[in-house]
Order: structure tokens, then sequence, then C-alpha cells
């Protein structure tokens, strides 16, 4: 529509610009002819682009065509600005962080035997590095449990040997109380009987020694509970060899403790490696079994693995 209009401003200026004869430029106008002066023009600011048009006129186009602005030039299309907000759910890089279902099998194998997981992975040097672990742990626990069997066997022989009295099917509590008195005599005396005052001969005016006799008989050790030692040395060996297997106890509660620790360590590393991209072949324990050949109804199973 702009073009259509701009060539119909066109040919009506030169029509109308141009002479009706051929004399010169300084003749002037010719009779009857119209041109568009200055003056009929509208007054524009000098800074308006309607004031710079004006100012340097074409000899091809009228200045109406200018003022009006009809002609244009066809504008270049604007490219696409890009949506602001967030990308669509769809647009979100897929990733593999999350716990899926090789994942969680990569780390209930660690869990069950470390480095079984890091061997499927074909990680064999971290493999090597928590069953080594394990086995140092196992081996620990087992010592420290043989050391604690053997020292208790040790005090419980003392005290059937020099105290006369036979601790195997006694509590820990017990054979604490053997270890802290001389005798059962003494223990009655400076326990029992504190005890039984305390309760029945708290009030002196009213002293209930019913109650007090009836409690030393109900809680004196005698008959298979009484021990008395015969020697202060054996004593002292006794106390000795009861801390040395509680200590020995402890620390193979300690290594349990780090038996569990290196399990979970060993899933954390699995998983954590299972997200990234596995180093070398793949590798895994593997269970056959085969019908044996030379025997009907004879199988043989294999677990077996390579590192």
């Amino acid at each position: 529509m702009d073009l259509s209009f701009a060539g119909a401003c066109l040919l009506s200026s030169t029509l109308a610009l141009a002479p009706a004869s051929g004399p010169s430029r300084d003749s002037g106008p010719a009779p009857g002819a119209e041109f568009v002066t200055s003056s009929a023009l509208p007054t524009e600011p000098l800074d308006s682009p309607a004031a710079l048009v004006l100012a340097e006129p074409s000899p091809m186009v009228s200045r109406l065509a200018f003022a009006a602005g009809g002609i244009t030039a066809p504008r270049e299309p604007r490219a696409a600005k890009p949506r602001k907000g967030k990308a669509r759910r769809g647009d979100a890089p897929q990733s593999d962080e999350g716990l899926g279902p090789a994942r969680a099998r990569i780390l209930l194998r660690s869990l069950t035997v470390p480095g079984w997981g890091q061997a499927t992975l074909g990680r064999k040097g971290s493999a090597r590095v928590f069953l080594l672990a394990e086995a140092g742990v196992w081996g620990a626990f087992t010592a420290f449990h043989i050391q604690q069997t053997l020292r208790t066997e040790a005090y419980l022989r003392t005290a059937r040997l020099s105290a006369g009295i036979d601790l195997r099917d006694r509590d820990d509590e017990f054979r604490r109380i053997v270890g802290a008195f001389a005798s059962s005599e003494e223990y009655n005396l400076l326990v029992v009987t504190r005890d039984a005052a305390n309760i029945y001969l708290k009030d002196p005016a009213k002293p209930d020694f019913d109650g007090y006799h009836a409690y030393i008989a109900k809680h004196s050790l005698s008959g298979d509970m009484a021990w008395a030692w015969t020697d202060e040395a054996a004593f002292d060996r006794y106390g000795g060899q009861r801390k040395f297997a509680h200590r020995a106890g402890l620390r193979a509660n300690t290594a349990l403790g780090l038996a569990i620790a290196n399990r979970l360590v060993s899933a954390l590393h699995a998983a954590r490696t299972a997200g990234r991209q596995p180093v070398g072949t793949p590798q895994g324990w593997r269970f056959q079994v085969e019908p044996g050949l030379s025997e009907p109804g004879v199988y043989r199973a294999a677990l077996t693995t390579s590192f």
C-alpha cells in the first residue's frame, strides 16, 4: 500500500514540475503549471525527521510525499527474543545420579561383601583395598574374641582353685563381687548387714529387729554361693585376668564397628563410582551350577570372580 501511494505521488509531482515547453530553467514555470511551495508545507521542528527531509528535497520526489511520510522502506523482521523464565522439564538434561536399579544392586553388593560392587564395576584396586580391610577387621575380631575367651577361662579357673567357687553359670555382676571382697562373709557383713540396718533400724525409737534379721537371712550369700580367697596373690591375679578379658571384649566390639564402617564406606564408594563411566571391563561374581556327567543327579556349584 505504501509503495502504490509513493508511486502515485512521484507521478503527480513529476507532471506538476515538468515544463510545458522547452524553455530554459531561468524562464520560469510554464503557464498553468502548479507546484507545491515550501509555504504550503506544514511547519516542523528543525530536529524532527520531517524537517531533515524537507531540508534536502529530491528532484524526483515531491516534498508533499516526504511530508506525508508515504515513502517508507520495508522493515526487516525482528529477531525473536529468547523467552525468559525456567526451562521446561522436557528440555532439562537427563542425569543418572539417582538411585536406579543398577546402582542399587551395586550398593547392596558392597554392603554384603565390601569390594564386591567395585569388582563388578571393574575397579580392581578399590576392590582389593576393601577386601583386604574386611579380612583384616575380621582377623582382628577373631583374635580379640579368642583372647577374651582364654582370659575368661583363666579367671574362672583361678576362682575355682583359689576361692572355692564355680563361676561358670554366674552373671557378670556376681563375678565382680567375688573379685571385690575377700570372702562371702565379708560381703555379708559389709553390704547385707548395712542395707538391713538402713532399712529396719533407721528409727532408734522403734527398731524392727525381726525384719532386720529376716533381711540378713534372705540376702546373705552362703552354700554354693560362698567363697573365700586363700591368698592375696590369687585375689589380685583374678582381678587382673578379669580386666584383660573385659578389655579384649571391648576390642572385639570395636572390630565389629569397623566392619560395619567398612561396609558403609564401600557402599558409598561403589554408588558414587556407579554414576561415572566404569574403568576397564566390568567384573563380578559368577555363580555356576552344572550337572555331573559321570553320575546322574549330581550337580556341581561354583562361585568365581576375577581380580
